[in-house]
């Protein structure tokens, strides 16, 4: 294995190892929209070409699984409760 295969799986594995701790924390807290979006395209950037490790390819799947969750369950909450969260912004305003 030449040193540039080397560097650039490498490279991928601590991509993928960024996405999955960034999906992770994004999902801790559900209103980071774009940490999850980030975590999406870090993991993609991860899994890009035919050279990902197997650890790196495991952990960019997991991130995006983890990030699209996220995404999803941001999306069916919001139209769930998209009556309450207009009675909550409606509220706010009041206070400030």
């Amino acid at each position: 294995m030449s040193d540039d295969t080397s560097y650039q799986q490498g490279v991928r594995a601590g991509l993928a190892t960024s996405a999955l701790a960034l999906a992770a924390v994004a999902f801790l807290n559900l209103l980071g929209l774009e940490k999850s979006m980030l975590a999406i395209v870090l993991a993609v950037l991860a899994l890009r070409g035919n050279i990902a490790p197997p650890a790196a390819t495991r952990r960019g799947r997991a991130a995006l699984a983890l990030a699209a969750a996220h995404l999803v369950t941001f999306i069916v909450l919001i139209t769930i409760f998209h009556d309450y969260l207009g009675h909550l912004i409606q509220a706010m305003a009041k206070l400030g």
